[in-house]
């Protein structure tokens, strides 16, 4: 008895059956094939294909178990089995499936119907386990570009938020530097009536205990006393930068020392705002207050001892208030 010559075809026919039926997907058809050798092999797979016109008899079934050794052994047969062979398969857990030529394949034992399920089974397992890997994958996907943007927005806004505030610190220095332009040039107009002019208001700076006191008495200010003082030491800083920009020549605007004063004279006023709440809403806390206030004393020693260097008069000491001793 000799095999049809689209044996071949039947293997590949099998070979596609197993993988996607059975859930065999190592399954492979042998390289050499030789007669009674395996035509079907796998990690869990033994086969034969059997293209012959005669039913397989039970000695073939036989001959798969012992070959297949502990791996799954399958039969496929074109023209059916007999009837001692469908009997032996049951008993030793061979799985029986027949095919047509048109490729149609079904399960002729109990054992051949039982892997088929067991395949689906699993198969369906597979997919979920596949869609639940893509839906967390899709999932952290989304919440990764959620989350980029979510920062993106974030930078914007940040960066949107830092140029208005350079916006208004500029506005604000521009607002400082024309109050000092005024002061200078109100300054200069008095010179003309009276050249001791510059003298007398430097002095007077120099002697004046107004933000000295403001500052010791600042954690007692109530909020209607509070924009009054804060004025009131803004005012002494805008006539002693007049005054300091009257006292030094243009050939000294470049020193360190008329720098470092320039810069205590912008340090104050940016505590005098923070200490206004200028930009802030709601009340500020009189700690912070006070703290400001302390913050700009600090620099209105600065800028008065500069602008005595500048007059070129000794450093009086600058009166500042009694304080109570600590009990």
């Amino acid at each position: 008895m000799s095999k049809d010559p689209r044996w071949r075809e039947a293997e590949k026919f099998a070979e596609r059956h197993a993988r996607i039926v059975l859930a065999r997907l190592d399954a492979h058809v042998t390289t050499a094939p030789q007669d009674g050798a395996l035509d079907l092999v796998g990690e869990d797979l033994a086969a034969f294909v059997e293209h012959y016109r005669s039913p397989v008899s039970r000695e073939t079934v036989e001959r798969l178990h012992r070959a297949a050794g502990g791996r799954t052994a399958v039969c496929y047969s074109r023209a059916g089995y007999s009837k001692t062979a469908v009997l032996w398969a049951d008993e030793h857990r061979v799985a029986l499936f027949g095919y047509t030529d048109v490729g149609h394949a079904a399960p002729l034992s109990s054992y051949a119907s039982e892997l088929v399920t067991r395949a689906q089974a699993e198969s369906a397992h597979h997919v979920r386990l596949a869609a639940d890997v893509v839906t967390r994958h899709q999932s952290a996907l989304r919440h990764e570009a959620e989350r980029r943007e979510r920062e993106a927005h974030a930078a914007a806004l940040r960066a949107q938020q830092a140029q208005e505030a350079a916006d208004r610190a500029r506005r604000r220095r521009r607002e400082l530097d024309e109050a000092t332009l005024g002061r200078t040039l109100s300054l200069l107009l008095a010179q003309r009536i009276d050249p001791t002019a510059l003298h007398v208001t430097v002095q007077r700076l120099a002697l004046s205990g107004v933000v000295s006191a403001v500052a010791a008495g600042a954690d007692r200010l109530g909020l209607a006393e509070r924009p009054h003082a804060v004025a009131l030491v803004r005012t002494m800083f805008d006539e002693a930068a007049g005054a300091l920009e009257v006292a030094t020549p243009p050939w000294a605007h470049t020193t360190p020392q008329y720098r470092a004063a320039r810069a205590a004279f912008y340090r104050a006023q940016d505590a005098l705002d923070a200490a206004d709440g200028f930009g802030v809403a709601g009340h500020v806390a009189p700690d912070d207050v006070a703290r400001h206030l302390h913050e700009a004393e600090k620099c209105w020693r600065a800028v008065v001892a500069e602008l005595l260097k500048a007059q070129g008069v000794p450093v009086p000491d600058l009166p500042s208030p009694r304080r109570p001793a600590l009990r």
